[in-house]
Protein backbone atom coordinates (compact mmCIF):
# COMPACT_ATOMS: atom_id res chain seq x y z
CA UNK A 1 0.00 0.00 0.00
CA UNK A 2 1.33 3.60 -1.12
CA UNK A 3 1.46 5.78 1.39
CA UNK A 4 0.47 9.58 0.33
CA UNK A 5 3.33 11.82 1.01
CA UNK A 6 1.44 14.29 3.25
CA UNK A 7 0.98 11.48 5.72
CA UNK A 8 5.02 10.76 6.04
CA UNK A 9 4.81 14.79 7.51
CA UNK A 10 2.40 14.26 9.52
CA UNK A 11 2.81 13.46 12.93
CA UNK A 12 1.08 14.41 16.07
CA UNK A 13 2.88 17.30 17.86
CA UNK A 14 1.48 16.60 21.44
CA UNK A 15 3.11 13.34 21.31
CA UNK A 16 5.40 13.75 23.95
CA UNK A 17 7.52 10.86 22.13
CA UNK A 18 8.65 13.21 19.70
CA UNK A 19 10.20 15.62 21.91
CA UNK A 20 11.60 13.09 24.06
CA UNK A 21 13.55 11.55 21.42
CA UNK A 22 15.30 15.07 20.69
CA UNK A 23 15.75 15.85 24.13
CA UNK A 24 17.62 11.88 24.50
CA UNK A 25 19.38 12.63 21.15
CA UNK A 26 20.77 16.04 22.51
CA UNK A 27 21.66 14.45 25.93
CA UNK A 28 23.19 11.33 24.71
CA UNK A 29 24.89 14.29 22.63
CA UNK A 30 26.31 15.75 25.55
CA UNK A 31 27.13 13.42 27.47
CA UNK A 32 28.88 11.17 25.08
CA UNK A 33 29.24 13.42 21.70
CA UNK A 34 26.93 11.08 19.79
CA UNK A 35 23.99 11.65 17.87
CA UNK A 36 20.95 9.17 17.09
CA UNK A 37 19.15 11.89 14.72
CA UNK A 38 20.87 13.72 11.50
CA UNK A 39 20.71 17.39 11.59
CA UNK A 40 18.23 17.27 8.98
CA UNK A 41 15.73 15.38 11.51
CA UNK A 42 16.39 17.04 14.28
CA UNK A 43 15.37 20.97 12.20
CA UNK A 44 12.33 18.85 10.45
CA UNK A 45 10.95 17.46 13.87
CA UNK A 46 11.57 20.96 15.50
CA UNK A 47 9.74 22.65 12.58
CA UNK A 48 7.02 19.64 12.85
CA UNK A 49 6.56 20.08 16.64
CA UNK A 50 6.91 23.67 17.25
CA UNK A 51 6.14 25.54 14.03
CA UNK A 52 8.44 28.36 12.13
CA UNK A 53 12.37 28.78 13.09
CA UNK A 54 14.47 31.11 12.31
CA UNK A 55 17.57 30.45 10.45
CA UNK A 56 19.76 30.98 13.44
CA UNK A 57 17.32 29.61 15.46
CA UNK A 58 17.16 26.19 13.03
CA UNK A 59 21.12 26.15 13.22
CA UNK A 60 21.31 25.67 16.77
CA UNK A 61 19.11 23.05 16.27
CA UNK A 62 20.95 21.18 13.45
CA UNK A 63 24.07 21.57 15.56
CA UNK A 64 26.43 21.86 12.55
CA UNK A 65 28.64 24.46 11.05
CA UNK A 66 27.46 27.28 9.36
CA UNK A 67 28.51 25.94 6.20
CA UNK A 68 27.26 22.42 7.12
CA UNK A 69 23.77 23.60 8.39
CA UNK A 70 23.76 25.25 4.79
CA UNK A 71 24.48 21.75 3.37
CA UNK A 72 21.51 20.93 5.30
CA UNK A 73 19.13 23.62 4.47
CA UNK A 74 19.60 22.90 1.03
CA UNK A 75 19.31 18.96 1.18
CA UNK A 76 15.98 20.17 2.50
CA UNK A 77 14.80 22.48 0.47
CA UNK A 78 15.64 19.91 -2.28
CA UNK A 79 13.58 17.05 -1.21
CA UNK A 80 10.82 20.13 -0.59
CA UNK A 81 10.84 19.72 3.28
CA UNK A 82 10.98 23.30 4.18
CA UNK A 83 10.31 27.04 2.94
CA UNK A 84 12.37 29.76 3.23
CA UNK A 85 10.66 33.55 3.79
CA UNK A 86 11.48 36.58 4.94
CA UNK A 87 10.36 37.77 9.04
CA UNK A 88 7.71 40.40 8.53
CA UNK A 89 9.23 42.17 11.14
CA UNK A 90 12.83 42.01 10.52
CA UNK A 91 13.16 41.96 6.56
CA UNK A 92 17.07 40.76 7.28
CA UNK A 93 15.94 37.68 8.95
CA UNK A 94 14.56 34.22 7.48
CA UNK A 95 12.35 31.87 8.69
CA UNK A 96 12.11 28.10 7.91
CA UNK A 97 8.30 26.66 7.97
CA UNK A 98 7.78 22.92 6.86
CA UNK A 99 6.28 22.89 3.56
CA UNK A 100 2.57 22.32 2.71
CA UNK A 101 2.71 20.02 0.26
CA UNK A 102 -0.68 18.94 -1.21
Amino acid sequence: MEEDAQDVLTIDAADPRWKELVEFDAKLFKKKKLRLLTPEARVLLCLMMSGPLRVNEAMQVAGTSYRGFYAVLERLKQAGLVNISKDEQDQRARNLTVEQQG
